[in-house]
């Protein structure tokens, strides 16, 4: 079964969100993208016209997320959850895995938009996730400065 490697930096970082969405999603581990900056932006009608996560390029800036495997139905059923092609797009990213490879990802990234406050709830959704993988808070506390 072919499988398409994606990069989950936002909401899909819910581990639950992820098997209600995509049952046959594969973690493969933690990675980095560098030379972009998670941000929030656009007005998710799913959110209440709130700011989604996208990302943004930024140098000397990271952003942490976890690769996924993917199976072609799941990544169409994953399409259709993130309104692909018409409100996210997907960008083919360059991460770094946790054991040092460069590894090319498909993510999920807004086409260029003002940048927006997210949804309590879903900046909620977010910094459960980053706690429970140990990542830093102080990128999406930056998204937040950013949105304001």
């Amino acid at each position: 079964m072919k499988t398409v490697l994606t990069f989950a930096y936002g909401s899909n970082l819910d581990r639950a969100q992820m098997r209600e969405r995509c049952p046959d999603a594969t973690p493969v581990g933690r990675a980095v993208l560098r030379g972009y900056r998670i941000a929030f932006a656009g007005a998710s009608r799913r959110w209440d016209g709130a700011g989604v996560a996208t990302l943004l390029p930024a140098r000397a800036r990271t952003v942490s997320g976890v690769l996924y495997a993917l199976s072609e139905e799941s990544l169409a059923v994953l399409d259709r959850f993130e309104g692909h092609p018409h409100v996210y797009v997907r960008c083919r990213v360059c991460v770094t895995d946790e054991w040092g490879r460069r590894r090319f990802a498909q993510a999920y990234c807004l086409p260029p938009q003002p940048e927006a406050i997210p949804a309590t709830r879903y900046l909620r959704k977010i910094t459960r996730a980053y706690e429970r993988l140990g990542f830093s808070l102080k990128a999406l506390e930056e998204a937040l400065g950013s949105a304001a």
